[in-house]
């Protein structure tokens, strides 16, 4: 009787969640230019890539991967790479400028953060200077300012240090 009860239950619960399974989420692309990979792994042939706002529909989940398909291509992206809301302000890498012309909204703590990464305006270099900063280390952060890194070079730094998708 015990196992009689197991298998109803079982046929049931099936049944109740099978239409959830077959339908697809639909997903949005956080950043422009994700890869749609051909299989989950980061160090598989590249289908073709994503721009911010493109919503797909996850079709499968496997590890740090989802399925999805998008534009009649069917691939997988990184799970970060994608979010269940639609990114605000559309398409776009949401720099400071798209930030000005768009409906985006952040929070007090992504705004401090933000603003750190953005350098010394005048006041923080001042700041900076009261509370002992050498000139030396108030160039060291201009240096850094202007130092740009190409997405290829951030791709390989994460397949070398094992890191985001590459971290399997």
């Amino acid at each position: 009787m015990h196992q009689s009860f197991l298998v109803r239950f079982s046929i049931v619960l099936a049944i109740l969640l099978l239409p959830h399974l077959a339908s697809a989420e639909t997903w949005y692309v956080k950043k422009s230019a994700t890869k749609l990979q051909a299989e989950a792994s980061a160090r598989s042939d590249v289908l073709g890539k994503l721009q911010k706002g493109t919503s797909v529909k996850v079709k499968k989940k496997s590890g740090k991967f989802f399925q999805v398909s998008a534009g009649g291509k069917t691939g997988w992206v990184f799970r970060f790479k994608l979010t269940k809301k639609a990114p605000a302000g559309g398409q776009g890498d949401g720099d400071v400028l798209s930030a000005l012309g768009g409906d985006q909204k952040m929070s007090a703590r992504e705004s401090a953060s933000g603003s750190s990464i953005r350098g010394l305006s005048p006041i923080s270099e001042q700041h900076a200077r009261k509370k002992g900063a050498t000139d030396e280390s108030i160039q060291a952060v201009k240096n850094m300012e202007k130092f740009k890194v190409r997405p290829e070079e951030l791709d390989q730094f994460l397949e070398e240090g094992k890191l985001g998708e590459y971290s399997q």
